[in-house]
């Protein structure tokens, strides 16, 4: 598809590979992460209304929204200079493609961009032949929706414009962020009983399983590690991804039933397959911080690995920057003692903290795990391959392990490859896989050689 000079470079692979709107697991959780607000369909809010108003008079744009994209539909939370009928206009196809990236999506003239000249966009009422928009992204790395400018006649845009929209999407995920723990401060307490309920069953008849994702060296191409993943099979709802319940176990204390079971059948697993022969690589469970703050934590890991303590069990584990925060002697006691054992510890979603590479210079950490945020802003400005490019080069003078996660592109593989980085993990393999899945996964060809055979079919 052509994309001509109405999009700047970096958005133009935005344009010309729109996003895929089957849900697959992680659209899954993107639409779970939105619906955790419960803001679909709620009252107009002069905050948001505000914000718009703003965002309109500082890029003197005749129109703002901020709308939020569900499965199917896009939701309009604020609108200004919209009327009647074309305050339902369609922004479906622009909004995808801003929610694809995490940064602002341009395109300066509608009319010269082969993919929307023809929409109603463009030749309908609004007229629309300028747009903007900034993913609204939340703490997780979920994008739940935009907040974008929209002009009649083509423009540019000011750098400083683009700061401001950047800072004020800022504040509209901060109010969305706001609402849900008012709610969840004001309704919740009766509600989440109702959902510690259904948890409890769920851990007494079975409905949580283990999915597990792989990790992928970057030089030899084969599966090096995997990553135990928690799901609730929920009867009725399907897979409910961890960004709805994992929250409300960690607030019931069930997270402390649940992750010992998930440590008991991870080495359960993995022992498994080393029994059949299978040439099986260590397997990262996540680690909550109320499990690894609890008095007993050592003797659960150690129960969970009884049967073969040889080298941790096959287990390594991850934890997120807030544990090492903490900085208590009691939580590195603990990690030393565990990594005594053999097992490596790994810093889950780098970057998301207030952690510094220099601070965990001196803690018992053996990986890195580079957040998908940083991956995704990788390939879509200078300052992101930068600051990938230096996480990776320190990680390496302090003797880390470095995992990309979230990699869904070649070009990003070819560029982590290029920076040196170790592993990666992501969509661009597969999705998180099953037992039977895995083990299938395990005996046959490698992940890598999956992806770049079908890259060479796709150019042949």
């Amino acid at each position: 598809m052509e994309v001509r000079a109405s999009v700047r470079s970096n958005d133009a692979a935005r344009i010309a590979a729109p996003p895929e709107r089957l849900l697959n697991e992680k659209e899954r959780a993107r639409i779970a992460a939105l619906r955790s607000y419960h803001i679909i369909d709620t009252r107009p809010e002069e905050v948001f209304d505000e914000l718009a108003r703003f965002a309109a008079s500082i890029v003197t744009a005749p129109i703002a929204v901020i709308c939020l994209m569900d499965e199917g539909r896009q939701w309009f939370k604020a609108k200004v200079g919209l009327q009647g009928a074309d305050a339902q206009f369609d922004l479906a196809e622009l909004c995808a493609c801003t929610i694809s990236g995490s940064d602002i999506f341009v395109v300066t003239d509608l009319m010269e961009n082969s993919r929307f000249a023809g929409s109603a966009l463009v030749s309908g009422g609004v007229n629309m032949r300028f747009y903007a928009g900034v993913p609204l992204i939340n703490a997780e790395g979920h994008a739940l929706g935009v907040l974008c400018v929209i002009d009649q006649v083509p423009r540019e845009l000011a750098a400083e414009h683009e700061a401001a929209l950047r800072t004020l999407s800022r504040h509209a995920m901060a109010q969305l962020e706001l609402r849900r723990q008012l709610s969840l401060f004001i309704c919740g307490g009766k509600a989440n009983q109702g959902h510690y309920s259904a948890l409890r069953h769920a851990a007494r008849a079975g409905e949580f399983v283990v999915r597990y994702q792989p990790k992928v060296d970057l030089g030899s191409g084969r599966v090096v590690g995997l990553e135990a993943l928690l799901r609730w099979d929920r009867p009725g709802h399907g897979l409910v991804m961890p960004s709805e319940f994992i929250p409300l176990l960690e607030e019931s204390g069930l997270i402390l039933e649940v992750g010992a079971w998930v440590l008991q059948q991870t080495a359960d697993r993995y022992s498994d397959w080393r029994r059949k022969g299978i040439d099986t690589p260590r397997i990262a469970v996540n680690v909550s911080p109320c499990q690894i703050r609890q008095s007993d934590f050592l003797d659960v890991f150690e129960r969970a690995i009884a049967a073969d303590p040889r080298d941790g069990g096959g287990l390594d584990i991850e934890i997120t920057e807030g544990v090492l925060m903490e900085n208590t002697e009691d939580i590195i006691r603990k990690l030393r003692l565990i990594r005594d054992k053999g097992v490596r510890i790994a810093i889950d979603d780098f970057g998301t903290g207030y952690s510094s590479l220099r601070y965990l210079s001196g803690l018992p950490i053996d990986t890195l795990k580079v957040d998908t945020s940083f991956i995704a802003a990788m390939t879509e400005s200078a300052e992101g391959m930068a600051i990938v490019s230096t996480i990776i080069a320190l990680a390496h003078v302090l003797k880390l392990t470095v995992v990309a996660e979230g990699v869904e592109t070649q070009e990003q593989r070819k560029l982590l490859r290029l920076l040196r980085c170790d592993q990666i993990q992501g969509y661009i393999f597969s999705e998180p896989l099953t037992s039977r899945e895995t083990e299938n996964l395990l005996t046959g060809v490698s992940p890598l050689e999956r992806v770049e055979l079908s890259a060479r079919s796709a150019g042949s």
